[in-house]
């Protein structure tokens, strides 16, 4: 005899195939995302948000901030260098004996100097360097320039982290929809059976294998609920919220396949150049540029003039004086190492560029392999939105056949468990969809 599956048991059981299929559809694909969304939260936020407050409050953006700021105060301290050096000193003594002796015809000894007092201040300006000074500015200009490219590393990091839990708990949270409406559709199941088995229609097995699914599921969603809480948290971390934040998203996986992403296809060869990782790698071979020329520059010549002001009280008399001056230092037995310190220079300029090379081949190897990634991603979401049509298929005909005696209440169970397991595994192949995408716009630049 057929079992009424209608939630109202005194009425009779829908027997119009569009109904039920439109019955499992809509509930499957409407009511469950509903109300796996059903939840109390402190905030909803969208993707763009979540990415936006994990950029601007997680403790490794506020780092790599700081880090732009110390590149800028030493481009500042760098800049100094082009100013005289200006000093100043000063000292008062007093000996125990005369410091000038003097002893004449070993009759007599005069003495001088026992105490006094010596200040001066003077001002000495640059005038040639052998370009530290200029290459020094040069170079803290160059580390400013690269704090804010590993500034742009930490933010796709984050970017990419933040969106990866955030499609994983859109995963989770679908998923959970999902199983929230396979044990509304077992309740009213099991209270169908109830009915039959109370009017002697079908044996009490049946009844016990629905609360058998049933029990399942209830388990399968104490594992939801923990992960998904687990994923907040991590979530609300990343985006400066701690770990008590109840944070709420706005995307779920749609019924409705996205387009083929070939709009998002960049030549690897064009994103490479647009990437920070390439970026720093060429800044690389910048500094050891620089960082040869100051080398050289440390065994030429170096020129200062300047001026200066000195007093001194030395033999009960008093006097200052103003004096020019010109300082000229020649590190002559520098020379001696330093064209082997040019030498390894030069090597690690060739390192630097081999380096780059070999980097940059590695780069457009990852960008294709994320692009395959991204492709297979949605050839997956393809196969898994057909097996839910397929499954769904299954499922209206195993409830036809129950309903009319010529199969068990195990098929329909086995049907409706191929169902939900189709629709999460779509919902899974949604969430891997969009990480792949987001790691693919990442690895080319975007």
């Amino acid at each position: 005899m057929p079992i009424n599956l209608s939630k109202n048991p005194s009425k009779p059981i829908l027997c119009n195939p569009m109904k039920k299929l439109f019955l499992f559809a809509t509930i499957f694909f409407t009511m469950g995302i509903l109300k796996g969304m059903a939840q109390a939260s402190d905030s909803v936020y969208s993707l763009e948000k979540c990415v936006e407050m994990a950029l601007g409050n997680n403790r490794k953006a506020l780092n790599a901030k700081n880090n732009i700021e110390m590149a800028a105060e030493l481009k500042k301290e760098a800049f100094t260098k082009y100013f005289p050096e200006i000093s100043a000193a000063g000292m008062v003594f007093w000996a125990n004996h005369d410091i000038l002796q003097y002893n004449i015809l070993d009759i007599i000894e005069l003495g001088i100097i026992k105490n006094g007092k010596m200040a001066g201040v003077q001002a000495m300006q640059p005038v040639f360097t052998g370009g530290r000074i200029y290459n020094g500015n040069k170079l803290a200009q160059l580390g400013e320039e690269v704090a804010e490219l590993r500034k742009t590393q930490t933010d796709d990091e984050l970017r990419q982290t933040t969106e990866t839990l955030y499609w994983k708990l859109s995963t989770l949270k679908s998923t959970r929809g999902v199983l929230l409406t396979a044990i509304s559709m077992l309740d009213t199941l099991q209270n169908q059976v109830k009915v039959a088995v109370d009017a002697g229609l079908v044996t009490r097995n049946d009844l016990l294998k629905v609360q058998l699914k049933h029990n399942t599921y209830q388990s399968e969603l104490v594992d939801l609920d923990n992960g998904i809480q687990l994923v907040k948290m991590l979530l609300g971390q990343y985006m400066g919220l701690g770990t008590t934040g109840n944070v709420e998203i706005e995307a779920l996986a749609p019924d409705s396949l996205p387009e083929f992403p070939s709009q998002y296809y960049i030549p690897t060869q064009d994103a490479l150049l647009q990437t920070s990782d390439y970026r720093l790698l060429e800044k690389n071979i910048e500094a050891k540029k620089l960082e040869k020329k100051m080398e050289l520059g440390n065994n030429l010549p170096t020129v200062a003039v300047g001026a200066g002001w000195y007093y001194h009280d030395l033999l009960d008399q008093n006097h200052n004086f103003g004096a020019v001056q010109i300082g000229v230092e020649i590190p002559l037995s520098g020379w001696w190492g330093g064209s082997y310190s040019l030498k390894r220079k030069e090597i690690e300029i060739a390192n630097a560029k081999n380096e780059l090379e070999d980097y940059s081949e590695q780069l457009r190897i990852g960008m294709q392999d994320k692009w395959n990634n991204l492709t297979a991603a949605h050839r997956k979401m393809e196969i898994e939105q057909e097996g839910i049509s397929q499954s769904k298929e299954n499922l209206y005909l195993n409830q036809m056949y129950y309903e009319a005696g010529m199969s068990t209440i195990t098929d329909l169970l086995e049907a409706e468990t191929s169902f939900k397991e189709a629709r999460d595994r779509y919902v899974a192949a949604y969430g891997a969809y969009r990480t792949a995408l987001s790691a693919y716009l990442i690895a080319t630049g975007r």
